[in-house]
């Protein structure tokens, strides 16, 4: 990606008439459409122009010269430089109704359409819920000091933050301490990031180190895990090199409603947000409505997050995924959790599938997808050769949703219902949820 141009300065005073799908204001000004970061509608505001193109530009307020009364305090000391939020000037029930709004526009704007009926918003924590994360680290000479934390806004460069408040408190409440440790190892300098994966019993940090650790930095480290409670691992070069520093890490999060329990890698895709995962799967059962008699398939199903919970009250659930290591994960969540009636298989869903053994000859009348940011174009035409009469689709994306839900309508299903869900609280992603039934 190509470097902005450098633009004049220029400050206007805006009225903001609505709220951008990612969480911005649009106001207008000399005929053209201003997208301003960190303005509410209804609002007057003084801003800095950021971006210019012919038809649009880009600015950062600098003044509220009237506040929308939704308006709220930020809560963290960094907000507004860095990059981790957008919206904690919005309280939790106000951050939703627009994220509700903002799904409903994408059916509207791609699909001319909206649900039959739209769901109760899902909500759980706002602070202090996000489980996995990569965090940037930097030493500073000039600060004498290491900082560990989200990227600024706009800048390749770490916030200075003492503590997040979006993170799991067991990190999130001790930025200083982890820099303070970093900054005591002789290759300070040579740490970029750290890969944050945190279990419902305990915390590890993958620490990227671009040169080798001294035995004393090793104990450094050794110190730092007991003063902290986490479990280090290193990474020297791509993710094989993934290993633990002293002992190894069994993490887990659970479905007690279901009554299991998974295990997973620190390097595994796994949903950030714990309580907010339990109500999105228990959501999704209900949807699908099982009766012990489905056979029902989950696509794009990673360690088996929703597969094992759906196999719980199916005959029989296949599920399939393009990543090896997660299949090998859900297989053996499946044998811990003595779960028999379950299948998972790899397979790439972006490419031909018609001739996998799970595919060629079989139906199953239930399916959900919960696909990454790009959508599952390639896979929902293929739905109706499946057999599936009624399906559970789960959306980290409102716009590939509402490309894949026109395609749906085309070959014949109509979206009953529909809504939103908090996985990211005090930020601008919408996860939804949404079903569809064969005509």
């Amino acid at each position: 990606m190509g470097r902005r141009r450098k633009i004049k300065a220029k400050t206007y005073e805006l009225e903001i008439e609505r709220f951008s799908d990612e969480g911005r204001g649009i106001a207008r000004f000399e005929e053209k459409i201003i997208f301003v970061s960190g303005a509410l509608p209804g609002e007057k505001v003084v801003a800095n122009r950021s971006f210019s193109r012919a038809k649009f530009e880009e600015a950062d307020v600098v003044e509220i010269l009237r506040p929308a009364a939704e308006r709220i305090a930020p809560k963290c000391a960094a907000f507004g430089v860095c990059g981790g939020c957008s919206l904690q000037y919005l309280a939790g029930e106000n951050q939703i109704k627009h994220k509700a709004l903002w799904l409903k526009d994408a059916f509207l704007k791609q699909a001319k359409i909206e649900p039959q009926k739209w769901l109760k918003p899902l909500q759980s924590e706002q602070w202090g819920y996000r489980r996995k994360a990569r965090l940037g680290v930097r030493f500073v000479a000039k600060k004498g000091k290491v900082l560990v934390g989200f990227r600024e806004k706009k800048t390749g460069w770490i916030a200075d933050m003492e503590r997040c408040e979006i993170l799991h408190p067991s990190l999130g409440d001790n930025l200083t301490v982890l820099g303070d440790c970093i900054g005591k190892l002789s290759i300070k300098s040579q740490i970029p990031q750290i890969e944050v994966a945190v279990g419902e019993g305990n915390s590890v940090l993958i620490l990227r180190h671009l040169a080798p650790f001294s035995a004393k930095d090793e104990q450094i480290l050794t110190d730092c895990e007991a003063q902290l409670g986490v479990i280090f691992y290193t990474q020297s070069g791509g993710e094989d090199t993934v290993k633990p520093l002293n002992s190894t890490a069994i993490l887990s999060y659970s479905h007690p409603a279901h009554n299991i329990k998974m295990e997973f890698l620190p390097t595994d895709f796994t949903q950030v947000n714990f309580e907010l995962n339990k109500k999105m799967v228990t959501k999704a059962l209900e949807l699908l409505a099982l009766d012990g008699t489905d056979t029902v398939i989950d696509l794009f199903c990673g360690l088996g997050n929703f597969t094992l919970p759906i196999a719980k009250y199916a005959k029989c659930v296949v599920g399939v995924e393009g990543d090896s290591g997660l299949i090998e994960r859900a297989k053996a969540n499946a044998q811990k959790n003595d779960i028999q009636n379950v299948d998972f298989y790899k397979a790439d869903l972006f490419e031909e599938v018609t001739g996998f053994e799970w595919f060629r000859g079989k139906t199953y009348n239930k399916a959900l997808i919960d696909p990454a940011r790009s959508g599952a174009l390639e896979i929902v035409e293929l739905l109706p050769k499946l057999g599936v009469e009624r399906l559970v689709y789960v959306s980290c994306n409102p716009a590939t949703l509402a490309r894949d839900t026109e395609k749906l309508i085309e070959i014949g299903y109509k979206l009953e219902t529909a809504g939103v869900m908090d996985m990211f609280p005090q930020t601008a992603h919408v996860e939804s949820i949404a079903l569809f039934v064969k005509n």
